[in-house]
């Protein structure tokens, strides 16, 4: 989190937006209406990461975030508890970066023989869970969602292969060939830049990676220069 403070800091005077992929947190849910807490926030120990933003936007720098697989229901926690009008994607986003077709998104569901995970997440994302979890209150939320994590970490992040998994490059290849020239992606932690040619069209793959390990982020300077870069 200090690092990440430290890095919004330095960033400030030269950002006009500031897009978040998702997954900033381990666990992050909208609780907009839940009134039995007596905490201005569900979650006090985001508070410095949530007020820097804040200030962000006050400064005048546009926010987008990305819900990740660790996100759920932010369409309007911001604005509710916080006064910024951020725009909340709980799915991918097609957007115009120098008047290129550009797919974003967290990247979750990139690889489709991930099916149990696809079941899993349609379970979680859904309006019942969300009124579940609501009625749950933040604090065992948390404690369900924190093992879910743990089970999720021993599965998927013991003996990573130091390679980026091929599946997030096969996923923006079949976009480049729907027509996007330029996808963005998140989740695989690695971060990763690939350049394709198809009928002519220089094609751009990023995965922004991850902040905890990596402290990677991709920047975008109109009109047409990405830097993938580390804060160190």
């Amino acid at each position: 989190m200090e690092a990440f403070l430290k890095f919004l800091d330095s960033e400030k005077e030269r950002i006009g937006y500031f897009v978040i992929l998702g997954d900033l947190f381990e666990f992050f849910f909208g609780f907009n209406s839940f009134s039995s807490t007596k905490e201005p926030c569900a979650f006090p120990e985001y508070l410095p990461i949530l007020e820097r933003l804040q200030k962000l936007y006050r400064q005048g720098i546009r926010i987008k975030y990305f819900e990740g697989n660790h996100d759920f229901f932010l369409h309007s926690f911001f604005s509710e508890q916080f006064g910024m009008d951020v725009e909340v994607y709980p799915e991918s986003y097609e957007e115009r970066l120098d008047g290129k077709r550009t797919f974003i998104a967290h990247g979750d569901l990139s690889n489709p023989k991930q099916w149990r995970y696809r079941v899993f997440r349609r379970m979680l994302k859904n309006r019942w869970t969300y009124h579940l979890i609501h009625i749950t209150g933040p604090h065992l939320s948390r404690r369900i969602a924190q093992k879910l994590s743990e089970m999720s970490y021993q599965k998927y992040h013991v003996d990573v292969d130091p390679n980026p998994p091929p599946a997030f490059k096969a996923f923006a290849h079949q976009k480049f060939l729907e027509g996007f020239e330029i996808v963005i992606l998140g989740h695989s932690h690695f971060p990763e830049e690939v350049e394709e040619w198809i009928d002519g069209r220089r094609c751009l793959y990023f995965n922004v990676g991850d902040w905890k390990t990596r402290r990677s982020f991709l920047r975008f300077t109109p009109p047409e220069y990405f830097e993938l870069g580390r804060f160190v």
